[in-house]
Formats: C-alpha cells, structure tokens, sequence
C-alpha cells in the first residue's frame, strides 16, 4: 500500500513512510522552501512530479543500487543507476520514479515556483532548468551545503532561521547546476545609504527572525543581487554577519553579569543557550564564557 506525499512542490507517492526523519522544514513562513532529510533501512521506491524546483543527495552502503527514471514531456523518459550515492536535479514539469535496493538516507530541497523566480530573477518559464543525475563527488558543495541545514532542522521544535535557509536555498542553487553558466560578473556594492539601512535594520531585529528577503527589500535590491552586494561591501555573507552581530551582542550581556546565558542566548537572537555555545565556538573558537573571561583578562 502506498503513502502520498506533498513536499513544497513535489507530490507523489511512497512504498512506506521513512524510518527515520532527521529533520524537516516546512514550505510554510518560508516563502516556499521545504527541506527535509530522512533514512531507509530497508528497499523501497517513491513516484514524484515536480512543478517548482527539486535538488537532492541520496547517500547508502556501497551495495545500494539507486535507479532514477522519468523525465520532462520536452525531453522524454530516461534512466539513470547508481550505486551508493547520487545527486538529483528535477526541473518544472519533471515527472518520475525513484528505487532502492537497501539501506540509504537521503536530503532534499525543494522549492516553490514562486521561490525559484524570487531567486533567479525571472519567471520560471524563461528558465532553462536541466534534469540531472550524477555521482554525488560531482555536487560536494552541494551535499555540505544540505548536510548543514540537515544539522539546523535536527530535532527543530521550533521556527527554522529563515536567513539561514534563504542562504542555503540560493547558494545550492548556484552551485547544483540549475541555472545556466554566464559570463564574468562585475564587481558589486552596496552605496553608503544602502550599508548603513541594513546595518540599522539588523540592529533592529537582531533578537527576532529576519529573512533574506527582507533584507533585500529594505534597499530595494533583488535577492541574487543584494547577496553579491553585501559581500562586496561587508566581506561576508548577510547570513554571516548576522551571526557575528548577535555574538557581538551576547558577548556584551555575558560580560555586564547583569543577565543568565538563556538571556543573553534570547536576546541576542539565538534559539538557546547551546546553539549560541555552538555558534561562539564556530566563529571565535571558545565557549560564551570563556571568550568573556578572556576579554576580561
């Protein structure tokens, strides 16, 4: 007996739900973007159409045979095995088939048309998205950049950061092979006016969720374009330099004594006190206290 499914905008059917789930993101507060990251212990196959954007990783035990078959009306039916590992990409339109022999886990995301245009800049239409599928040593970038928002959805009992997906979402994008290579783009900034509106409006919601989106939209900048933009300006990412502002923060209220780490964790916009542990230690290479103590010192 087969499950349906609707995953952003992927639908289709399973053999059975999965063993596992890792971790999940909802299209829903994301401005459609789903992700999810799940395992199978045992042989299966699933049925999907695709009216958005899919890209995915299947990773299993060497003796797992993977075989992927389907295609868009334009480009007709194919078949594709691998074993082990693979990278899928799945364009509009694309309808297909997916088998496995044994044990695998698997991370995919998936976007709504409406998310896609938002990020290449154009209707979806105009969008000459291939259907690929590769061995996974092909799209490494892509497999990290999933297995990192695998950890941020793990045991999520909470809204996603929906700065960081954003940022994840656009950079697979780039780096799984959906849009078309151009040429050499010229260097890109943001002018004073600009800088210094989103570095206010960080400021201003440093303690609650800010999207990517957002941030564009406050300098009038398309997504793709304020991304560049703002490395140009700022040397990181917005994602980036979010994060280092928030630890800014708490470092500042760890140091007054004046608040607990759960507070210093809420108000500087971390989820809680072991992610902004995570975080301090990813970014200055000590725990919050032990960077205050050396400050201090």
């Amino acid at each position: 007996m087969s499950v349906p499914f609707v995953n952003a905008s992927v639908q289709g059917e399973l053999s059975a739900p999965p063993d596992v789930i890792f971790g999940q993101i909802p299209a829903s507060g994301l401005d459609g973007i789903a992700f999810i990251d799940f395992a199978y212990g045992s042989p299966g196959h699933s049925t999907h159409r695709v009216d958005g954007l899919l890209i995915g990783t299947w990773h299993g035990v060497r003796q797992t045979r993977l075989t992927f078959s389907g295609g868009c009306p334009a480009d007709g039916e194919q078949c594709d095995e691998r074993t082990g590992e693979a990278f899928v990409l799945r364009g509009p339109g694309y309808a297909g088939s997916t088998l496995w022999s044994g044990q695998c886990r698997g991370r995919y995301l998936a976007f709504m048309p409406a998310a896609v245009e938002r990020m290449i800049e154009a209707p979806l239409s105009q969008a000459r998205i291939p259907s690929i599928t590769c061995d996974l040593t092909e799209r490494m970038t892509v497999f990290h950049l999933l297995a990192a928002l695998g950890q941020e959805a793990c045991g999520q009992d909470r809204a996603a950061d929906a700065l960081l997906v954003d940022s994840v979402a656009l950079a697979v994008l780039r780096t799984s092979g959906a849009l078309s290579a151009t040429g050499p783009r010229r260097n890109a900034a943001l002018n004073p006016r600009q800088a210094r509106r989103v570095r206010d409006l960080v400021a201003e919601r440093i303690g609650t969720p800010l999207s990517l989106g957002e941030m564009a939209e406050a300098v009038g900048l398309s997504e793709g374009y304020f991304v560049r933009a703002f490395k140009g300006s700022f040397g990181v990412t917005p994602y980036q330099y979010v994060l280092r502002e928030r630890v800014t923060l708490a470092q500042s209220l760890i140091r007054s004594g004046t608040v607990s780490l759960s507070e210093a964790a809420a108000r500087a916009g971390f989820p809680d006190a072991r992610r902004m542990g995570r975080t301090f230690r990813k970014i200055v290479g000590r725990s919050p206290t032990g960077a205050t103590r050396l400050q201090r010192a």
